[in-house]
């Protein structure tokens, strides 16, 4: 194990969501041989789909359970947080239900498959990298100023610099990222039931460069999820970031703005981008079960290939006493106004 994720009690299973969905196959499989070599019968399908799915869910339960019975982890803050759509009724466990199935499903989904194997050997390239280099990002400093992608204020919904915060502390090009969403003083996320991506208070709101710099990636092709509301992921989208935009804001610094609008992002590769231009409009696409943007700065413009680097955001609005030179963790409302 790298020396930079052996400190960490989490990443003692880097790829959390992996393991569930390795093990299911497994069971399906271990099935499907027993019962045609042993016993002479072919499951139906009906019958593979059951243990598949069973299977994933105990696993995931299992896997989740151990997670939050490590020393010093901390509740996600968001427990005490209104739910989205139906979830509001089903209670705190109702998530597993919907969430779960849908991230079994992606296992069928080619292009999400490649890129899930595709990122877990990459990221151990970077893993060996990192480790070589002996270079754990602790006390790291940003080349340029960066304020927040956004107008208004803004909830971090998940993510900080610690492994018990980080939003994939594991995935090594996304330990140091960040979700944002929009929120009321109830911190409620939507208006009305939450069904339908017009109800969320951050669909359709510009992002914008966190930074000046060169774009040198766009990909503008994932159409938006068909289910809001329900926790469910959407397992036939083509790029697992949805429409995103990679831009080049210093030598080794590039943000990673995810989850965009179809059809919402107006730069092309090789733009040159002020701090504060349009890079596009919050959107629900990719891997992703609500509207929210994505946000994390990495050493490399492939993000396949990068190493997750912490980000300094300059706030200007004050926002209960968060203001000035921040490092940001889940929970923390933040606003800015860009100049």
């Amino acid at each position: 194990m790298p020396k930079e994720t052996a400190q960490s009690p989490q990443t003692t299973f880097a790829f959390t969501w992996l393991v569930p969905l390795v093990v299911a196959v497994g069971v399906t499989l271990g099935a499907q041989f027993i019962c045609q070599w042993v016993w002479g019968v072919r499951l139906p399908v009906i019958a593979k789909l059951t243990v598949y799915f069973s299977s994933h869910f105990i696993c995931a339960c299992l896997v989740k359970k151990y997670l939050i019975s490590q020393p010093g982890n901390e509740p996600h803050p968001g427990l005490s947080w209104p739910r989205p759509g139906i979830h509001r009724y089903l209670g705190r466990y109702g998530m597993m239900f919907t969430a779960l199935p849908s991230l079994a499903l992606t296992f069928l989904n080619p292009l999400l498959a490649f890129q899930q194997a595709k990122l877990i050997v990459c990221q151990r390239s970077v893993a060996r990298r990192v480790s070589a280099g002996r270079n754990d990002m602790a006390g790291y400093q940003n080349k340029v100023r960066y304020q927040l992608p956004f107008e208004g204020r803004w909830l971090v919904y998940n993510g900080g610099n610690t492994p018990l915060t980080s939003h994939s502390w594991g995935v090594l090009s996304q330990r140091f990222a960040l979700d944002f969403v929009m929120v009321d003083h109830n911190y409620s996320r939507h208006t009305s039931k939450g069904l339908n991506v017009s109800d969320y208070y951050c669909f359709n709101q510009p992002i914008l460069a966190a930074a000046d710099g060169e774009v040198v990636a766009v990909f503008d092709k994932v159409a938006q999820a068909p289910l809001v509301g329900f926790g469910m992921i959407d397992f036939l989208c083509r790029h697992f970031a949805g429409n995103h935009v990679v831009v080049k804001h210093a030598p080794g610094e590039y943000g990673f703005y995810a989850h965009l609008n179809k059809g919402s992002v107006p730069v092309k590769v090789g733009d040159r981008v002020k701090q504060g231009e349009l890079l596009g409009h919050c959107g629900f696409s990719g891997f992703t079960s609500e509207p929210h943007l994505h946000f994390h700065l990495q050493d490399h413009p492939n993000m396949y290939c990068a190493m997750g680097l912490p980000v300094t955001f300059w706030v200007t609005q004050s926002l209960e006493s968060h203001q000035g030179a921040l490092q940001l963790t889940r929970g923390m409302l933040v606003g800015n106004e860009m100049q």
